[in-house]
């Protein structure tokens, strides 16, 4: 039952991540206000950017 309401609780707010400095491929993270944990990657990958042709299409 705590952990139904841990949840709940986590899921009524916005995340406020607190991440670790780069020192690799992916940095570990703790939300200051609920303690979840989360990786985070530390770069982009070419995939990860659209084209001004694809921004147009999508508008």
């Amino acid at each position: 039952m705590e952990t139904l309401e841990l949840k709940k609780e986590a899921a009524a707010h916005a995340h406020h991540w607190i991440i670790e400095e780069a020192a690799g491929p992916l940095s570990g993270g703790r939300c200051k206000t609920c303690g979840a944990v989360k990786a985070f990657k530390n770069w982009l990958a070419d995939s990860d950017f659209i084209t001004n042709e694809e921004h147009r299409v999508a508008a």
